[in-house]
């Protein structure tokens, strides 16, 4: 196997970059290169970090942008950048696990013709273990073939659905073909959120998705990064619905966009209420019903978490909004 591994970088403490890094560049025979793109970092240790990296190990790159376009553009960078045939992707504060690259080669053995081969993602607590890891619900459980036989070879508008609706696999955990990512148009400039998402669901229309049994990535939670940034409760987050409804890879799932949007406006209700952002949590929910006005008794049971205020959120948000609540910084 032949894999060119992009990964952006944005002042990322140096130690996590490392282990990032070295998670990766320790499959000496399947990567080619890892493509660290440095999306306009100002802390000098994260750039001595980056260049250190780049010394130690001849198939380390490191390409800077001249100004912070956001992961999408810096993926698209790596994109152009990157020579093998496979490319994968690593955020830098996260982990490629060990055995990833022994089950995709065997994979390919029985399917030669696969083109996207995922797998389950495990979640890593904290900085300083490692080895602290939690297997997230697989992708297979949620399209009901957990008891299938491996691998398992997922496709057609189901997958496509379920990856609009929800977060069932990490970018980290896949690996694609680069001529299939081409072909998807490669990542939604602009977008800081849910730009993998969009990719994702793009490639499920292209091609199926071979997909591993054990856990091949380890995302790391809660570190000072995008995912805990105030911005995650901003209407930016939005904007990757619309960019979908408009792809013509898409055209087909314009109802499931929609419920989607109306999922994620719910969402961001939700979590503006438990951050004590009361005017911007009613704005949502009313976004939220004037997508949907049929939904006017979901409106009815945020109203009532509205005035009770956000410890009655805290205890009973998932009456209104199943969607993930997440903590940002104060200082973000």
């Amino acid at each position: 196997m032949d894999v060119s591994v992009v990964c952006p970088v944005f002042n990322t403490p140096p130690d996590l970059l490392r282990r990032a890094a070295e998670s990766v560049l320790r499959e000496r025979l399947a990567v080619r290169e890892l493509i660290l793109v440095d999306d306009a970092s100002d802390d000098p240790a994260t750039l001595a970090a980056c260049h250190a990296l780049r010394e130690a190990d001849a198939r380390v790159v490191l390409h800077r942008l001249p100004r912070n376009a956001g992961p999408a553009s810096a993926r698209n960078a790596g994109l152009r950048l990157a020579t093998a045939s496979w490319v994968g992707f690593l955020d830098a504060d996260d982990l490629w696990l060990p055995g990833r690259i022994e089950s995709t080669e065997a994979l390919l053995e029985l399917h030669p013709d696969a083109c996207w081969i995922g797998g389950p993602h495990s979640f890593i607590s904290g900085e300083a273990d490692d080895t602290a890891r939690q297997p997230a619900p697989a992708l297979v459980g949620r399209m009901g073939h957990a008891g299938a036989k491996w691998p398992v070879r997922l496709k057609g508008p189901a997958l496509t659905r379920l990856l609009i609706a929800d977060f069932c696999m990490h970018l980290g955990a896949m690996l694609a073909r680069r001529d299939l990512l081409l072909r998807a148009g490669g990542f939604a400039e602009g977008l800081s959120y849910y730009e993998d998402f969009l990719m994702m669901a793009k490639l499920s229309v292209l091609a199926p998705l071979h997909y591993l049994p054990e856990p091949v990535y380890g995302w790391r939670r809660g570190n000072a990064g995008l995912t805990t940034s105030r911005a995650r409760l901003k209407g930016h987050a939005l904007r990757m619905h619309r960019l979908a409804a408009a792809d013509p890879l898409l055209q087909g799932f314009r109802r499931e966009l929609r419920w989607a949007s109306y999922q994620a406006r719910k969402g961001l209700a939700l979590n503006n209420l438990l951050a004590g952002r009361r005017a911007h949590a009613l704005g949502f929910a009313f976004s939220a019903l004037a997508l949907d006005p049929r939904e006017l008794r979901e409106f009815g049971v945020f109203l009532r978490l509205w005035l009770q205020g956000t410890g009655a959120a805290a205890a009973e948000g998932n009456r209104y909004s199943a969607a993930e609540r997440f903590q940002v910084r104060a200082n973000a």
